[in-house]
């Protein structure tokens, strides 16, 4: 657990750039600092491991004040992971990742151990890429490699500055998948930093809303979305609040994994135009022999190839067509919009189809937040 106590930080100059900060980051969960430029979040998250130095109030790690630890103890404590990534570029990749462990005197074979497990965990395969340097990784692998170094020595705090904030956005979207997957096995207490409102709804247990050094609202996602405390909150979350709280509910909790409207790609096209009628869809699912998306077929596309069904299917990758279990409502719905479908099939990250999603499914789940939201003005 971290508690800020009334914590500020005045510079030299006399600019004061946090005010009587106080909060809780609970055990096991993902904090996010958020607000305008200049608001505070960095340096407030930099004061926890002592980067910046405290100038009223405490911070307590594990209930003991962080200036009490010494700072090689504290700074071992807590793991750290920033945009820029900062990887020695003359280091390998298990030296990279081994640099808290070697400091505290592990043996190699404990290092190179462990040095495995963080690139499998963060989806780097340790035979291709442990001597590796960092200019033969693209950028999302270069942050992979950051968070695995943040997490070398299994520290039970992380700090995150805007860690997937210099990808693109398609890296960045996997990157945020993946991490939280992490989170679910390992439960670090994280204090994530980000100036995104999405990313800050996606990551967050709790979020931190800042505004020229002082703390304006601090609560759960949802509840900030549903009760923001006053004009500057409500405008910061944006005009789109109820289609943001898409954005907390998982494609899992909509999915319908019975119907699956779906063909095997040796079946005839009277077969799929049955599965058609029958589901009482525009189109069927097409899978092969180990339930792998392959695509899908319509009746016009039955229509121009009566007679095979592979000639009739469109053909798409998995990952075009399909979402995961993991992925949010306000993100099929995306999906959905972007291919023009009405139902959405569901993926395992193998590419085996293991349910659908509707459109009337998230219709219906936004009505439910606009009336919801509608009852709480009123």
């Amino acid at each position: 657990m971290i508690e800020f106590q009334n914590v500020v930080k005045r510079f030299p100059d006399g600019f004061t750039a946090v005010k009587g900060l106080n909060l809780t980051v609970h055990d096991g969960e993902i904090t996010v600092f958020i607000g305008p430029s200049g608001c505070g979040k960095t340096t407030s998250m930099r004061m926890v491991n002592r980067l910046l130095s405290i100038t009223e109030g405490k911070i307590l790690v594990e209930g003991r004040d962080n200036r009490d630890f010494p700072a090689e103890e504290l700074r071992r404590k807590i793991g750290y992971a920033i945009q820029q990534i900062g990887l020695f570029p003359h280091f390998t990749v298990l030296d990279n990742i081994a640099v808290v462990p070697r400091m505290l005197g592990w043996e190699e074979s404990r290092i190179r151990k462990r040095v495995d497990e963080l690139l499998d965990l963060v989806g780097l395969d340790p035979d291709i890429n442990r001597d590796k340097y960092p200019r033969q990784l693209s950028g999302g692998q270069q942050q992979r490699v950051g968070v695995a170094r943040a997490l070398g020595a299994d520290p039970p705090i992380m700090l995150m500055d805007e860690p997937f904030g210099a990808i693109d956005p398609i890296t960045r979207e996997v990157l945020q998948e993946e991490f939280l997957a992490i989170q679910q096995e390992i439960g670090k207490t994280i204090i994530f930093v980000t100036h995104d409102i999405d990313e800050a709804i996606k990551m967050g247990d709790r979020i931190a809303i800042l505004r020229d050094g002082a703390l304006e609202q601090y609560d759960t996602p949802d509840n900030i979305l549903a009760h923001p405390k006053d004009r500057f909150v409500r405008d910061f979350v944006g005009s789109d609040r109820s289609l943001k709280r898409l954005g907390l509910v998982r494609v899992s909790e909509l999915m319908d994994p019975e119907s699956k409207p779906l063909v095997r790609m040796r079946d005839s096209t009277d077969k799929a135009r049955q599965v058609i009628e029958e589901h009482k869809v525009r189109s069927a699912f097409v899978v092969d022999d180990e339930g792998v998306l392959k695509g899908w077929v319509d009746l016009d596309g039955i229509r121009h190839a009566p007679n095979s069904l592979i000639d009739a299917m469109m053909e798409a990758d998995f990952h075009e067509i399909g979402v995961r279990k993991g992925n949010t409502a306000r993100e099929a719905l995306s999906a959905m919009v972007a291919r023009g479908f009405r139902i959405t099939p569901v993926v395992d990250k193998n590419g085996r189809l293991v349910g659908s999603i509707t459109l009337k499914a998230l219709q219906d789940l936004a009505e439910q937040e606009w009336s919801e939201e509608e009852a709480t003005a009123s």
